[in-house]
C-alpha cells in the first residue's frame, strides 16, 4: 500500500486531476451539457496522460537515450498522430447523443482538427515531456556527482593506504627469497598476495578496468583463501571463457567474493562450501557465489555490514537500471547471484 500511495505517485494523480478540473472550468461553455463535458475532459486527460507517461518510460529510455534520433522523432509523430485521431474518434462517440443540439460538430474539418487537437496535443505533451526530460538530466547529474564523491573519498583511502608501497613491495621481494625453493606453495602464494596488492594500489585507481584484470584479482583472492582454508572448506572456482572484451568498475565482485569466504561455516561433522561462479549471459556479467554457514537466524540486512551496502551504493551509481542483485539466506546457506550489463 505504501509503495501503491506513495509521493510521486500521489503528485502525478493531484497534477492529473487538477488538470481535469482546469479543463473543465474554461470549456464548460463549449459543449451542449455538463455530463458532455466531463466525458470530453476525461477523454482529453486519459489520452493525453497515456502519450505522456509512453513518451517518458518508452520512447525516451528506449529511443532517445540510446541515440536512436530518427526513430524516436518518428515514433512521436506517430503517437501524436494515432493518440489525436483515438481522440476525434471518441469525442465524436461522446457528443453523438446531443448532436440535434449542436449546430456544428467539432473537429469535422482537416483544419479544426489540426488546430484544436493535433497541435495542442503535440505542445501538450512535448512541454510534459520536456519537463521530465529536464528532471532525468539533473537525477542524472545527482548520479556523476555522487559517484565522483564516492571516487574521491575511495581514492583518499588508497592513498592513504599508500604509504611507501615501493618500499612494501621490495619487502614482500626480501621475503619471497628468504623462503626455501623448495616451498613452492609458500611462495606462489606470497606472489599472489603481491598481485592482489599491486593490483589495489596501481591497476584498480580508475574508473573502469579491463574484465580480464578483475577476475585474474579475483582468481588471486580464492587461491589464497583455498590454501588458508584448506581441507576444512571445499572451494571452487568457475569463470567463463567468453568473458573478455569488455570493462567494469574496479573492486566491484570482490566484496561479495569476501563476504563467501567470512561467512563460510565451520562444520566438524558436516561439509563447509565456498562456491564461486562468473558467467557471461548474454549482454551481462553474472557473478554467483555460494556459501554454507553455521546454524543461526539470518541477519537482519540493516545491520549486516558495511561492505554489501556499500557495494550496493556502487552498483546504484554505477550501473543503474542495469543491474540485478539478488541475496538469498537461509540458516543453513548464502547464496548471491549479480547481474550487471557491461555491453
Amino acid at each position: 500500500m505504501h509503495h501503491i500511495f506513495s509521493l510521486p505517485k500521489l503528485l502525478h494523480a493531484f497534477f492529473w486531476m487538477a488538470f481535469f478540473a482546469v479543463w473543465v472550468l474554461l470549456r464548460i461553455d463549449d459543449y451542449p451539457a455538463l455530463e458532455a463535458t466531463l466525458w470530453a475532459g476525461l477523454l482529453k486527460v486519459v489520452t493525453l496522460a497515456g502519450a505522456v507517461y509512453f513518451t517518458n518510460y518508452v520512447l525516451i529510455p528506449h529511443l532517445l537515450y540510446r541515440q536512436r534520433y530518427a526513430a524516436f522523432f518518428i515514433a512521436f509523430a506517430a503517437l501524436i498522430g494515432g493518440t489525436g485521431w483515438l481522440v476525434i474518434q471518441l469525442l465524436n462517440l461522446v457528443l453523438a447523443p446531443y448532436a440535434a443540439q449542436i449546430s456544428q460538430m467539432p473537429n469535422t474539418t482537416w483544419n479544426s482538427q489540426l488546430y484544436d487537437v493535433y497541435i495542442p496535443l503535440f505542445f501538450m505533451v512535448g512541454a510534459i515531456t520536456g519537463i521530465q526530460f529536464y528532471i532525468d538530466r539533473l537525477k542524472t547529474q545527482h548520479r556523476l556527482q555522487s559517484a565522483l564523491r564516492a571516487g574521491a573519498e575511495q581514492e583518499l583511502q588508497y592513498l592513504k593506504a599508500q604509504i611507501n608501497p615501493h618500499a612494501l613491495f621490495n619487502s614482500l621481494n626480501a621475503v619471497y627469497f628468504l623462503i626455501d625453493k623448495e616451498n613452492k606453495q609458500a611462495r606462489d602464494m606470497l606472489m599472489q598476495f603481491a598481485n592482489l596488492l599491486r593490483y589495489q594500489l596501481y591497476d584498480s585507481n580508475t574508473d573502469a578496468i579491463p574484465i580480464e584484470k578483475e577476475t585474474q584479482y579475483v582468481a588471486n583472492y580464492i587461491a589464497i583463501q583455498q590454501l588458508r582454508h584448506n581441507e576444512h572448506c571445499e572451494v571452487s572456482f568457475y569463470c567463463d571463457p567468453a568473458i573478455h572484451h569488455f570493462t567494469i568498475a574496479p573492486l566491484l565482485l570482490i566484496p561479495f567474493v569476501e563476504n563467501a569466504f567470512k561467512h563460510v561455516s565451520a562444520h566438524v561433522h558436516a561439509p563447509n562450501q565456498v562456491s564461486i561462479a562468473l558467467k557471461r549471459i548474454g549482454h551481462y556479467l553474472r557473478l554467483q557465489t555460494y556459501n554454507t554457514r553455521d546454524q543461526r537466524p539470518p541477519l537482519d540486512p540493516k545491520h549486516s555490514g558495511i561492505g554489501l551496502a556499500n557495494v550496493r551504493r556502487r552498483l546504484e551509481l554505477l550501473y543503474p537500471e542495469r543491474h540485478s542483485l539478488q541475496i538469498q539466506e537461509t540458516e543453513q546457506d548464502f547464496h548471491v547471484t549479480l547481474d550487471i550489463r557491461v555491453i
